[in-house]
């Protein structure tokens, strides 16, 4: 009984997780990843030597 209970568990953990990854990508992203980027000018995180 519970073999059944645990397999069905990770099934349906699988499912959610898989659903999603796949539908809603973006929930889980960086939000800085969608500003829009200026190739004139160096990033912060970039220290000249």
């Amino acid at each position: 009984y519970y073999t059944i209970k645990d397999i069905l568990g990770i099934l349906i953990m699988l499912m959610l997780l898989m659903i999603l990854v796949l539908f809603f990508p973006d929930l889980l992203g960086d939000p800085d990843n969608y500003t829009p980027a200026n190739p004139l000018n160096t990033p912060p995180h970039i220290k000249p030597e």
